[in-house]
């Protein structure tokens, strides 16, 4: 088990407010990018399947670090309407993605006994005890 200091993707972003006078400038315009459908994709809410394609939860969160690179996906596993569902945070590397398939899109490559053993997430805002599978590990460093 891994365990690493993570920022929410809430908690990174943020605005400074101050009150404004009216002799202050107006703000520079902002830049618009457009981004294609077919060049990303919202991941946060989607389910997540395990191996066998039966689904096993549901993604809540991504858990990035300071140069806000994913280290963590949070997955609620089980319950019925948020009674005995438990949240758990597994290391990046342990999802694979299929934006084009239409019901596998999000798929966690771990085994059920790694998912029962691994650490509950609790978002307390102190070191978040990441589930790292040592295939995916190995993956990871290479």
């Amino acid at each position: 088990m891994q365990h690493i200091i993570l920022v929410t993707m809430a908690s990174v972003t943020f605005a400074v407010c101050h009150a404004a006078r009216a002799d202050d400038p107006p703000p520079p315009p902002g830049s618009v990018q457009t981004v294609q459908p077919e060049e990303a994709e919202a991941i946060l809410g989607r389910n997540v399947t395990g191996p066998d394609g039966k689904d096993i939860g549901r993604l809540v969160d991504v858990l990035v670090d300071r140069n806000g690179q994913p280290q963590a996906a949070v997955i609620d596993f089980g319950g019925f309407m948020g009674v005995g569902s438990r949240k758990v945070a597994v290391h990046w590397s342990a999802l694979r993605f299929n934006p084009g398939g239409s019901k596998h899109q999000l798929t966690l490559e771990m085994t059920p006994d790694q998912i029962k053993a691994a650490p509950e997430f609790s978002n307390s805002g102190e070191a978040a005890p990441v589930v790292t599978p040592s295939d995916a590990a190995a993956r990871s460093a290479h």
